[in-house]
């Protein structure tokens, strides 16, 4: 008799009566490595966990660090990892009305059923659907409420670096990088299993693992104003880092998606972390320090991933993917030995000034991509302030080399409300549009002109945690309003297409990501007030958050638009990412004081 609960066949097919996209349901993909439970004769000696991504499923299957952990866990003898995404409306609907709890993709297993539930925390506009899944499974959100029965829910992922506004609901937060850590911690709860102890000894046991924070051993003292006076205890949580990336290879055998995913093609990390400091990019600092992977294995390795996938794209990642020391190397000779396949290269996050015509030449081996590059603003003082090091020169000649090697689309990243902007730093945006089109027209021939497309994507400034720009303020949605505006009156209408944040959504991501303890009521009253998928726009509804900040007695702008003190103790003080915060408050000092230069 099996010793846990699983959904059958004949159940599944009833509850996709109706749905838009079963695929996203039904498992049995190429590439799933889960134990068979039908052949486990005692689950006592067996770790069941269960791996969540709170969103649909064609955007968890684009998530790298799904598949890595994934690939780590399952090849572990005694390990066993599962999957679960965010339902859509249609087939949660069904699962009510059933009254059937969530499952897994590969056993169909009740997700209370598991030993342990890692959520992984990409976004903070994912956090309501944390909550939608947990009570889909038929357990307690607050983790106080769940005492000592499994099973054990965690969560990590960047999202995690503040771990506060969601504290109330995660029995442990891990923080970092999470190959090692995550198999660490799976080898003490097999202990628990075959040893009878309780989910108390295990978080005693992980108390003090680099990147294990619990959340019900600190204590949290505010002043009146809402401040935090003081962190208890004094302890820092270090994060977790895999020194030597090298140890563990990419996946040369990932799950293949059932549906076509948001990212539909072959992801290999070549390098973690970034060499750069731009003062306001969360992920250039939490992922620091930089390590790269060697090129010769990762040769090997992607001519057998992208065997292994049958997919015709692969996209060389890293935060800054042309500083690789061994680019030109990596993709000459990867293009080589794949001889006469048609594979097609993409290099997200192209920093302009490493961009070079050996690298256009390379990628131009396969089938040609729009290219995309990442400015952020507009001004050479603007850039300087931010530590984009950069000037409009060399962009110019970046683009010049793409237009001559014959691309006609090109993705430009911009932002707006930066620290210390003016209406000149705004404008410059347009400006550099306007040279882009000019140099199009005088170097693309006279039959691809009209097929010059110039891709612009406005986002709205957060001052993000870890970051120089922590202690900022976001500009006020009435400024960001005018800003826009004044844009996007300045912009050429021909060849270009303009796409740009909804502005409360960037203020709740500012609120929630700076929030602290009290902001997980935020999140639960949004919750039961209908919110779920707020990073769909069909889905999204301010006023439900709106009510929930007020119901939970805390304004939204305390978050956003105060300017944090910079003596201050900030929620994410007792996490410690390798980065002293004298770095960053002299980062924010230099920053203001390059302003006037």
């Amino acid at each position: 008799m099996k010793e846990v609960k699983t959904l059958s066949f004949s159940e599944l097919e009833k509850l996709l009566e109706g749905v838009l996209r079963p695929g996203r349901y039904v498992g049995n993909e190429i590439g799933i490595k889960n134990k068979d439970i039908n052949k486990i004769k005692s689950f006592k000696s067996l770790v069941l966990a269960s791996l969540v991504f709170p969103d649909l499923y064609e955007v968890g299957m684009s998530n790298l660090g799904i598949q890595i952990l994934y690939d780590l866990i399952n090849k572990h003898p005694k390990f066993s990892a599962e999957r679960v995404f965010s339902p859509w409306v249609d087939f949660e609907n069904n699962l009510r009305k059933t009254r059937t709890k969530i499952f897994s993709l590969e056993s169909r297993i009740f997700l209370d059923e598991f030993d342990i539930i890692g959520f992984s925390l990409q976004h903070e506009l994912q956090y309501t659907n944390v909550l939608n899944i947990l009570n889909l499974g038929g357990l307690e959100l607050h983790s106080l409420k769940r005492g000592d029965s499994y099973p054990i829910i965690c969560a990590g992922g960047p999202a995690a670096f503040n771990p506060l506004p969601m504290a109330a609901f995660i029995d442990f937060f891990v923080i970092g990088d999470g190959e090692k850590i995550f198999i660490d911690i799976l080898e003490v709860l097999l202990k628990v299993k075959e040893n009878n102890k309780t989910k108390r000894w295990f978080l005693e046991q992980i108390k003090d693992f680099d990147g294990v924070f619990i959340p019900g051993l600190y204590k949290f003292l505010y002043f009146e104003d809402g401040r935090i006076n003081k962190i208890e205890p004094d302890k820092k949580v270090k994060k977790a880092v895999v020194k030597d990336i090298n140890e563990f290879r990419i996946v040369t055998d990932p799950v293949i998606p059932n549906i076509k995913p948001i990212h539909d093609r072959y992801i290999c990390e070549i390098m973690r972390g970034c060499y750069r400091g731009c003062r306001f990019c969360q992920a250039g600092f939490i992922y620091r320090p930089v390590r790269v992977r060697k090129a010769e294995k990762l040769i090997e390795d992607c001519i057998k991933g992208i065997e292994n996938s049958g997919f015709d794209e692969i996209s060389f990642l890293s935060l800054s993917s042309a500083d690789y020391p061994k680019l030109d190397f990596l993709i000459n000779s990867f293009l080589g030995k794949i001889k006469n396949k048609k594979i097609s290269i993409s290099l997200p996050s192209l920093r302009l000034d490493s961009f070079n015509f050996s690298i256009a030449e390379l990628i131009q081996s396969g089938r040609k991509t729009g290219l995309t590059f990442a400015p952020e603003a507009g001004s050479q003082r603007m850039r300087d302030i931010i530590k984009k090091d950069i000037n409009k020169d060399e962009m110019l000649d970046c683009i010049k080399i793409a237009f001559e090697r014959g691309w006609e689309k090109i993705k430009l990243y911009f932002m707006i409300g930066l620290p210390y902007e003016t209406k000149e730093d705004i404008l410059g945006i347009s400006e550099i549009v306007y040279e882009i089109i000019d140099l199009g027209k005088r170097i693309l021939p006279k039959n691809k002109r009209q097929r010059l497309n110039i891709n612009l994507s406005i986002n709205a400034f957060c001052p993000k945690p870890f970051t120089p720009f922590q202690w900022n303020a976001q500009d006020p949605i009435e400024v960001l309003k005018e800003k826009f505006s004044l844009l996007l009156t300045s912009m050429p209408k021909k060849y270009v297409n303009v796409s740009y944040s909804d502005l409360f959504k960037s203020k709740l991501e500012c609120a929630i990501s700076r929030g602290n303890y009290k902001v997980s009521e935020v999140i639960e009253l949004a919750y039961q007030h209908g919110a779920k998928f707020d990073n769909w726009s069909e889905m999204f509804n301010p006023s439900v958050w709106e009510r929930a900040f007020i119901d939970a007695n805390l304004d939204i702008n305390f978050f956003t638009e105060r300017e944090m003190g910079l003596k201050e103790v900030l929620p994410w003080d007792f996490i410690d990412i390798g980065i002293e915060k004298d770095f960053f408050l002299k980062e924010n000092l230099d920053a203001k004081q390059s302003k006037d230069i």
